[in-house]
C-alpha cells in the first residue's frame, strides 16, 4: 500500500509507492560490481610514498609500530571554500553574495589503498572517529567565523567521489546552511512546545517499537527512519542526549566506532557494496550543550536516482518501507 510520511526532523514528506520496487535495476539489493583495488597504487596521492603530490600534511596519527602512519589529514587540493580571504558579503543588484570563505580538508583513513571501514578494526575505526573529533574542534578553535562544520564521507561514483582510496572530507563554513538552520529550528520550536528534545523522542519510540531498528549497544541505536528518503538509510544515534559530536565522551567515541562499521557491514551483506553517503549532523556555531538539539550520523545509499517529480515537489520518492528495510538488514547480517 502507498503510503507519505513526514520527517518529524526536517518536516519533509516521502513518498512510498512499493510496487515501484519491480521496475528492473531500481532498488533490489545487487551486487555492486567494482575493480579489485590493490594495495597501494601509484597514481594514487594519497598512498604513502606519493606525499609530493599533496599540498601538505596537517595531521598524520602515527601506527602503532612508529613505522608509518595510521590516518593523515591533508588540505583538500581542490578546496570549496578556502580561509584565505574573509567572510564579507556583498549585493549585486537584488542578489547576495559572499566571499567563499571556509575550511575543506581531507581525512586519509588508512596507507592502505584497499582498506575500507569494513574491513578495518574497531581500534582503526575508534582511531578515525577520534580524529573527526580532533579536525573538527580545530576547525572551530583556529577559525573564529567558522559557524559551521560537516563531517562526511562519499563511498562511490555515484556518491561523489573521484579517488577510490578511503577517504572522508570536513567542510567549515562562515554561514550557516539553510538545510542546518532549518532542521535547528524545527527542533527547537518542539522543545519550546514539548520541552522535550525531538531525537530524544524518537529514540523513545523507536527502540520499543523495534521494527525499524538494526542494532544496537550500549550507547547508540541505529535504525532505518521513519520517513526515510531512499532506501536503507540509517541514522546512527547517541542514547545520551548531546547536541554537538565535538562534546561527545571517549566511551561514545569507541560504541560510534563499532555501530558505524557494524552498519557498513550491513551494507554489503545486504546490498553488495553500495555507493553511499553519511554525514555528521552535529550543532552549528560554537561547540556547546543545548536542550533540544541532538547529533547523529545519517547514512544513505545511493540506490535511486531523484527524477523529475522529486525536483519540481522537493518530495522524496522511496519504492521500499523502512520496515522492510530494516528486517533485510538485520536478517543479512545474522547470516555472517
Amino acid at each position: 500500500m502507498n503510503e507519505i510520511r513526514q520527517d518529524i526532523l526536517t518536516e519533509q514528506w516521502t513518498i512510498y509507492a512499493p510496487e515501484r520496487a519491480q521496475r528492473p535495476h531500481i532498488t533490489k539489493p545487487q551486487e555492486t560490481q567494482r575493480e579489485h583495488l590493490p594495495g597501494s597504487a601509484a597514481h594514487c596521492p594519497f598512498c604513502p610514498g606519493n606525499e609530493s603530490r599533496l599540498p601538505s600534511i596537517i595531521q598524520e596519527i602515527p601506527a602503532d609500530d612508529d613505522k608509518g602512519w595510521q590516518n593523515r589529514v591533508v588540505p583538500n587540493k581542490y578546496p570549496v571554500l578556502t580561509a584565505e580571504d574573509g567572510i564579507a558579503g556583498a549585493r549585486r543588484g537584488i542578489y547576495l553574495t559572499a566571499a567563499p570563505y571556509g575550511v575543506h580538508e581531507v581525512i586519509i583513513e588508512s596507507p592502505l589503498h584497499d582498506k575500507d571501514i569494513p574491513t578495518m578494526s574497531e581500534k582503526e575505526v575508534g582511531t578515525l572517529i577520534e580524529t573527526y573529533a580532533m579536525r573538527y574542534g580545530q576547525a572551530y578553535r583556529a577559525h573564529s567565523e567558522v559557524v559551521a562544520v560537516v563531517i562526511f564521507r562519499n563511498h562511490g561514483s555515484h556518491a561523489g567521489t573521484s579517488l577510490h582510496h578511503p577517504h572522508s572530507q570536513l567542510i567549515a563554513t562562515g554561514i550557516i546552511p539553510h538545510h542546518i538552520s532549518h532542521e535547528e529550528r524545527i527542533a527547537k520550536d518542539y522543545y519550546d512546545l514539548n520541552k522535550r528534545c525531538i531525537m530524544c523522542d524518537v529514540l523513545e519510540s523507536e527502540r520499543p517499537d523495534g521494527a525499524r531498528v538494526v542494532f544496537e549497544n550500549s550507547l547508540f541505536l541505529t535504525f532505518v527512519p521513519f520517513a526515510a528518503k531512499v532506501p536503507f538509510e540509517l541514522w546512527i544515534v547517541p542514547k545520551r542526549h548531546g547536541s554537538d559530536f565535538g562534546l561527545a565522551s571517549e566511551q561514545e567515541r569507541t560504541d560510534l566506532a563499532f555501530a558505524l562499521c557494524d552498519a557498513l557491514k550491513r551494507y554489503q551483506a545486504t546490498l553488495g557494496n553500495p555507493d553511499y553517503n553519511y554525514v555528521i549532523h552535529s550543532y552549528s556555531r560554537q561547540p556547546t550543550e543545548l536542550p533540544y538539539l541532538h547529533w547523529y550520523i545519517q547514512i544513505q545509499p545511493r540506490l535511486t536516482t531523484p527524477a523529475g517529480f522529486e525536483m519540481g515537489s522537493g518530495m522524496h520518492v522511496n519504492p521500499s518501507l523502512p520496515e522492510d528495510n530494516a528486517a533485510a538488514l538485520r536478517q543479512e547480517c545474522s547470516r555472517q
